[in-house]
């Protein structure tokens, strides 16, 4: 046995292999060009080699290079989350957290997954799996409501809430509807509220956004034709609206801000939010609810089959939904315009165009009152009661329960969470 032991560096082994390998490289060639020498001398020599065991002792300080896998956390704000690596070293990620490391480091390819979703989110990654040559730390991981699992939370006053939106990193909720207020309040997470005021006692009852603007309007109150605008949702600047109506819904898309009135045909329509057009809905009759997608403004009324949309906010086209009823809300999410009905209360539409519409069925009898999406999800709430619904298609829907039963009036998306609120009291949500 030829034995070679060592504690020198790195370097000194790998030369120390370089060397062994050139001397039983030149015996072999040696025992070539002497095959006429001593025959015993070469067989043995070439027996020798055959038969000898090479132990080689490495360096204590040769090791394996080893590297973590982490990234970074946003929207985890529930808990239950537990990531894997390669299949394996389970790691629980806390709410709130903002990062991540797995404690087993490895050398050569990982793949991070999710073994457990939070309660009420889905996660998804980015840059997920690879070849480890050096510490790992872009993988992302972003957490976002799914709209199934909902919590209590408190507005800053007793009011009737109305409307909420949200825009410029903030939710912006708004007190009025059947009675007057000055009431206001906004919010960076829809947890924790800040109290404001409108500029005028009115019956505020929806609000928008959009060119950097918050854009509400009023049912009636003082007056039944203004507008209000604000660039942060804190301090409000009254506007006038083109004609005394019972403004009942605005929404903005393709540059314009757009409203209808729920007492008759009036419509109306502005760049800017500040100075207002009118334009002529297709019949008189009650507006309630406009949204806009895929290049359409859609608005329903709360009577019978009444739709219409428009290309451009300012010539409106009849359309026809699917049911009789009282349509309460609209929105577009996914490629897919939903409506909803106050009652009957099983009743919902879909249109991937807004033109042509298929009646849907929602999974308990309830007067809905308020629509949103956002994660591929939408959501909607009952005027009255806890129970709530979501579908991931507009067609098929599940029921969700709110935190109370109440007057809820609105709900919508923003900032990976769901957020509603309720009318004569401080009651609120967020899903999660």
């Amino acid at each position: 046995m030829i034995q070679i032991n060592f504690s020198n560096t790195t370097n000194n082994y790998r030369l120390i292999k370089l060397y062994l390998f050139a001397i039983i490289l030149s015996v072999n060639i040696h025992c070539q060009k002497n095959h006429s020498s001593d025959e015993n001398t070469k067989l043995g020599i070439i027996q020798y080699m055959r038969n000898a065991t090479l132990t080689v002792s490495a360096p204590s300080n040769v090791t394996t290079s080893s590297y973590s896998i982490g990234g970074t956390v946003s929207g985890l704000i529930s808990t239950g989350l537990v990531l894997q690596n390669n299949g394996t070293d389970d790691l629980s990620i806390s709410s709130g957290l903002t990062s991540f490391t797995f404690v087993t480091k490895v050398n050569g390819a990982y793949a991070v997954s999710i073994k457990t979703q939070p309660t009420g989110l889905s996660c998804t990654f980015a840059n997920a799996s690879g070849t480890a040559t050096a510490n790992i730390t872009n993988i992302s991981l972003t957490c976002i409501s799914d709209g199934s699992s909902w919590t209590s939370r408190t507005m800053p006053s007793s009011a009737t809430w109305k409307a909420i939106t949200y825009a410029n990193g903030k939710f912006v909720a708004i007190a009025g509807g059947g009675s007057n207020s000055d009431v206001t309040a906004t919010s960076p997470d829809g947890i924790n509220w800040t109290l404001g005021t409108m500029p005028q006692l009115q019956k505020w009852i929806s609000i928008t956004s959009g060119n950097g603007l918050f854009v509400a309007v009023a049912g009636g109150g003082v007056a039944t034709n203004v507008a209000a605008t604000s660039t942060d949702g804190i301090t409000w600047t009254m506007r006038a609206l083109p004609s005394i109506n019972g403004w009942q819904s605005v929404t903005f898309g393709n540059g314009l801000f757009v409203a209808v009135s729920s007492s008759n045909s009036a419509a109306a329509y502005s760049s800017d939010g500040i100075n207002w057009t009118a334009a002529t809905l297709p019949s008189n009759t009650s507006w309630n609810c406009v949204t806009y997608g895929n290049g359409m403004f859609v608005t329903v009324a709360s009577s019978g089959t009444n739709a219409a949309t428009s290309t451009d906010g300012i010539n409106w086209t009849a359309r026809t939904l699917p049911a009789s009823g009282w349509w309460q809300s609209v929105i577009y999410g996914n490629g897919v315009f939903v409506a909803v009905i106050a009652s009957p209360g099983t009743v919902a539409a879909s249109s991937t165009d807004g033109i042509n519409w298929t009646a849907r069925t929602l999974p308990s009898s309830v007067a809905y009152s308020s629509t949103a999406y956002g994660n591929g999800i939408f959501v909607i709430t009952p005027n009255a009661g806890s129970v709530a619904a979501s579908s991931s298609n507009g067609t098929t829907w599940t029921n969700r329960t709110l935190p109370s039963s109440t007057s809820w009036t609105a709900v919508t998306y923003g900032n990976g969470i769901f957020v509603a609120i309720a009318s004569g009291g401080t009651v609120a949500a967020t899903s999660p």
